[in-house]
């Protein structure tokens, strides 16, 4: 859980806010996609730069009220690479 996962280039995504989902489209692609939480949270605080899973976890566990029971980063990870495998993230090293 070292990867570093950054999002696709900005000028490669729009993003369009609708209530409680958002709209990512891929200029690359050509495609729409639908998120909604908490990929949508994932994404905000990743930003533009660089993170790994366990500080976007941290990030998102400051922000949220999430029980202890709850493994934030095993929840992080899997929708990072869901993302991933949609060309929405990159994990560094990638190439």
């Amino acid at each position: 859980m070292h990867e570093k996962y950054r999002l696709a280039s900005s000028d490669a995504l729009i993003h369009h806010d609708l209530d409680s989902m958002s709209l990512i489209f891929d200029r690359r692609s050509g495609i729409t996609h639908m998120i909604a939480d908490p990929v949508t949270a994932i994404i905000e605080v990743m930003g533009d730069a660089a993170a790994s899973v366990a500080a976007i976890a941290e990030m998102l566990s400051s922000h949220f009220d999430v029980e202890q029971e709850v493994d934030v980063a095993e929840i992080v990870l899997a929708r990072l690479e869901e993302l991933r495998d949609l060309g929405l993230v990159q994990r560094e090293g990638d190439g």
